[in-house]
Protein backbone atom coordinates (compact mmCIF):
# COMPACT_ATOMS: atom_id res chain seq x y z
CA UNK A 1 0.00 0.00 0.00
CA UNK A 2 1.52 3.31 -1.29
CA UNK A 3 1.91 6.29 1.85
CA UNK A 4 -0.37 8.36 0.03
CA UNK A 5 -3.21 5.32 0.26
CA UNK A 6 -2.71 5.57 4.05
CA UNK A 7 -2.96 9.16 4.54
CA UNK A 8 -6.49 9.16 2.55
CA UNK A 9 -7.78 6.35 4.27
CA UNK A 10 -6.49 7.73 7.73
CA UNK A 11 -8.11 10.98 6.61
CA UNK A 12 -11.06 9.71 5.94
CA UNK A 13 -11.58 7.36 8.18
CA UNK A 14 -10.77 10.42 11.00
CA UNK A 15 -13.68 12.47 8.64
CA UNK A 16 -15.97 9.20 9.33
CA UNK A 17 -15.28 9.62 13.38
CA UNK A 18 -15.89 13.07 13.40
CA UNK A 19 -19.12 12.68 11.53
CA UNK A 20 -20.17 10.37 13.92
CA UNK A 21 -19.28 12.54 16.84
CA UNK A 22 -20.76 15.29 16.38
CA UNK A 23 -24.10 13.73 14.55
CA UNK A 24 -24.47 11.96 18.19
CA UNK A 25 -23.90 15.08 20.20
CA UNK A 26 -26.38 16.49 17.68
CA UNK A 27 -29.12 14.05 18.77
CA UNK A 28 -28.25 14.30 22.30
CA UNK A 29 -29.05 18.48 22.39
CA UNK A 30 -32.19 17.57 20.57
CA UNK A 31 -33.31 15.16 22.77
CA UNK A 32 -32.44 17.41 25.72
CA UNK A 33 -34.41 20.11 24.23
CA UNK A 34 -37.27 17.97 23.69
CA UNK A 35 -37.36 16.72 27.03
CA UNK A 36 -37.19 20.34 28.53
CA UNK A 37 -40.28 21.13 26.42
CA UNK A 38 -42.41 17.68 27.57
CA UNK A 39 -44.25 19.57 30.46
CA UNK A 40 -47.89 18.90 31.00
CA UNK A 41 -50.86 21.59 29.86
CA UNK A 42 -51.96 23.60 32.02
CA UNK A 43 -55.31 22.17 31.02
CA UNK A 44 -54.65 18.76 31.76
CA UNK A 45 -53.90 19.35 35.08
CA UNK A 46 -56.39 21.26 36.42
CA UNK A 47 -54.77 24.13 36.47
CA UNK A 48 -56.49 27.89 38.10
CA UNK A 49 -55.79 31.26 38.98
CA UNK A 50 -56.89 30.81 42.25
CA UNK A 51 -55.49 29.19 45.92
CA UNK A 52 -57.24 25.69 47.22
CA UNK A 53 -57.43 25.01 50.92
CA UNK A 54 -54.53 27.22 51.12
CA UNK A 55 -51.81 25.68 48.72
CA UNK A 56 -50.86 27.80 45.72
CA UNK A 57 -47.95 27.75 43.14
CA UNK A 58 -45.11 29.84 45.08
CA UNK A 59 -45.19 27.33 47.55
CA UNK A 60 -44.61 24.35 45.62
CA UNK A 61 -41.52 22.65 44.90
CA UNK A 62 -42.27 23.22 41.03
CA UNK A 63 -42.11 26.66 41.27
CA UNK A 64 -39.96 28.61 39.61
CA UNK A 65 -40.13 32.53 40.45
CA UNK A 66 -41.77 34.91 39.11
CA UNK A 67 -44.07 32.90 36.83
CA UNK A 68 -43.31 29.42 35.61
CA UNK A 69 -43.22 25.78 36.87
CA UNK A 70 -40.98 22.80 35.78
CA UNK A 71 -43.56 20.59 35.50
CA UNK A 72 -46.74 22.75 34.05
CA UNK A 73 -46.11 24.79 31.01
CA UNK A 74 -47.25 28.55 30.10
CA UNK A 75 -47.30 31.36 32.73
CA UNK A 76 -47.72 30.32 36.17
CA UNK A 77 -49.03 32.97 38.47
CA UNK A 78 -47.68 32.14 41.58
CA UNK A 79 -50.82 32.39 43.85
CA UNK A 80 -52.76 29.90 41.51
CA UNK A 81 -52.91 26.01 42.05
CA UNK A 82 -53.03 22.36 40.02
CA UNK A 83 -53.56 18.95 40.61
CA UNK A 84 -49.43 18.49 41.09
CA UNK A 85 -49.30 20.51 43.63
CA UNK A 86 -46.48 19.59 46.02
CA UNK A 87 -45.77 21.37 49.21
CA UNK A 88 -41.37 23.19 50.03
CA UNK A 89 -40.68 21.06 53.09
Amino acid sequence: MSEQTKNTSRRTALKAGLAVIAGSSAVAVAGRAKAQSAKAAQSTVGYQAKPNNGQQCSTCTQFVAPNACQIVDGVIAPDAWCQLYSPKA
